[in-house]
């Protein structure tokens, strides 16, 4: 984020150590520990905070109330056991601070009643709503006006919560005044606030480190101290994360890292132990662009949903990278009604997927409609959530079971019905869902040249020239497409190709009819030509020549198939 965003964010953030200089118990709120609801000049209290439903969040209200009946306190509005124990949580942080709860029967309701409350984010409101109930004192601050999320320590200290992100897009959207949360959600927070648009209404958000400095704030016994937030940031080439500056790579798998992050098309890796493929694809992510305003907020709301302190790559706007197990679940892998899984937590950057025959059938089968739609649709008999899947997919495999078919250094000693099984755990509609097929070539340097010292010439600025080239592609193709109404080359429809190309219908026929065979399948065919626009974008080309086509054929599933040696049965 610039220094003119940062500056657009009124960032306040009290620290931990200043406040407990400053709220000694002479400037603490103090309610008198005799406080009777009788005397009180409120009967009911109202605080917001919010809860997350996959990509929505919803504003939720606490109501604090006394009622007749036995002495306790009730919590009302279809809750979890998380919640219930909030209360709690809020009865003895209050007593920390010598406010007691008078014995007669409380209720707390959570509204709108219907809509299921989890999430430790209830325990701060919570306890606000009930010392505003049990308070004398008019505070300074309409608590209507904020939002307020935060676990709640038994001596009262503020901690951090999941969805803190997606609050403040609620809040924002709600017109509200600010948040308040955690120092450890401080960060975060600010940040989105900072990434929204510039004519929407900016946020004051609060980091504070406890209930007493909540209090404090909310009848005016302290003033914040109003500073920045310090957002990551990274230099141009400098990579938060493993990078291409350490790999020597093949002309082959530079032009194939190149062409999958410019036109963020999906690759499968294929060969034999040891030549590179999972080095490489932990190290695509560095040269993929920084993430949009907008995929920027949708990254964090997801990683926020399923992590309290974010990584700080992803804070500062670098792509993620994620590499789920092989044996991993469905829930784990395509995410639930509840939590996003792997692909949602790639959104804008990387997935990759080792040793890909390893995986179940219907994991892989799952993923055929995430990769052409860029979501995740799941569906519930109450619920239907959607997760945001704009990945570039990065799969690997060898080539058989023992990994040494076709390799030049060890003789392959599979059967040839464990070789047939193996190709056939890979169905070919998933085989023609990639595009790019590459068959990695082995290294056959002498040994010692894996140890030479990068840092000694240009391979040292590997990234960033990658980088460069990258990016230049990703303006070319986005000027050109916009007229299509899509970003990238991977997803320009089918009926825009031909202008896509630059070429006059009746040559852009003749060409594609030499190189492609009629064989092919329609979505091979498509899936052909995007990748060779790409070709022509990182050439600077806006109209495609017969190479880039050729080229582009060659990754397809099947000629790569033919060029292994492999029988090519069920692409269709």
């Amino acid at each position: 984020m610039s220094a003119t965003d940062q500056a657009d964010v009124v960032g306040i953030c009290l620290h931990a150590v200043a406040v407990s200089g400053r709220l000694n118990a002479e400037e603490a709120p103090m309610i008198s520990t005799s406080t009777c609801p009788m005397s009180s000049t409120q009967s009911t209290t109202q605080v917001n905070t919010a809860v997350c439903d996959a990509m929505d969040t919803r504003i939720m209200q606490i109501e604090c109330g006394f009622t007749r009946g036995f002495a306790g306190m009730q919590l009302l509005g279809n809750t979890s056991e998380v919640c219930r124990d909030g209360k709690e949580r809020a009865r003895v942080a209050l007593e920390s601070l010598g406010i007691n709860i008078p014995p007669r029967r409380l209720v707390v309701s959570l509204t709108p009643a219907d809509v299921k409350k989890d999430g430790n984010q209830f325990d701060l409101p919570v306890a606000v709503s009930l010392a505003l109930l049990l308070t004398e004192r008019t505070p300074l601050i309409s608590p209507g006006n904020w939002l307020f999320a935060a676990e709640l320590g038994l001596s009262g200290e503020l901690r951090p919560v999941k969805g803190a992100v997606s609050f403040a897009v609620a809040a924002m959207a709600a017109g509200l005044a600010g948040v308040v949360v955690a120092p450890e959600n401080y960060q975060e927070v600010a940040l989105t606030v900072g990434l929204s648009p510039h004519d929407s209404r900016r946020l004051q958000v609060l980091g504070l480190p406890d209930l007493k400095a909540v209090l404090a704030w909310m009848f005016g016994d302290v003033k914040p101290d109003i500073q920045a937030a310090a957002v990551p940031t990274t230099d141009p080439g400098q990579s938060l994360g493993p990078n291409f500056d350490d790999m020597i790579l093949h002309p082959k798998l530079e032009l194939a890292a190149v062409t999958a992050c410019a036109g963020m098309h999906s690759m499968l890796l294929r060969g034999a132990p040891g030549t590179g493929k999972s080095m490489l694809a932990a190290r695509l992510a560095s040269i993929l662009p920084d993430l949009r305003r907008d995929q920027h907020i949708e990254a964090l709301r997801i990683h926020s949903m399923v992590s309290e302190r974010l990584a700080a790559p992803l804070l500062a706007g670098r792509p993620p990278y994620r590499a789920p197990h092989h044996q991993a679940s469905a829930a784990a892998l395509i995410g639930g009604s509840e939590t996003p899984g792997e692909l949602a937590l790639a959104h804008g950057g990387v997935l990759f997927l080792d040793e890909l025959p390893e995986y179940r059938r219907d994991l892989l089968e799952a993923l055929r409609e995430p990769l052409e739609v860029g979501e995740v649709r799941v569906s519930r008999a109450k619920r239907k959530v959607v997760w945001k899947a704009g990945v570039v997919l990065v799969a690997a495999c060898n080539n058989c079971p023992c990994g040494w078919a076709g390799s030049a250094r060890r003789e392959c000693r599979c059967g040839g019905n464990r070789l047939v099984a193996y190709q056939q755990r890979l169905s070919g509609p998933i085989l023609d869902r990639i595009d790019l097929h590459i068959n990695v070539p082995e290294h056959r340097a002498e040994s010692a040249a894996v140890f030479v010292d990068l840092d000694q010439g240009q391979a040292s600025k590997q990234t960033q020239r990658l980088q460069r080239i990258v990016q230049q592609a990703r303006d070319i193709a986005l000027q050109r497409n916009s007229q299509f109404g899509v970003e990238f080359n991977r997803d320009l429809p089918p009926q825009t190709l031909i202008a896509a190309s630059g070429l006059p219908h009746g040559d852009f026929a003749t060409l594609v009819n030499s190189i492609i065979p009629r064989t092919a399948s329609n979505r091979a065919v498509v899936r052909c030509l995007r990748v060779a626009r790409t070709l022509a974008d990182l050439r600077s080309q806006a109209v495609l020549e017969r190479a880039d086509i050729e080229q582009a054929w060659s990754w397809q599933a099947e000629p790569a198939a033919r060029d292994r040696g492999e029988m090519v049965h069920g692409l269709a």
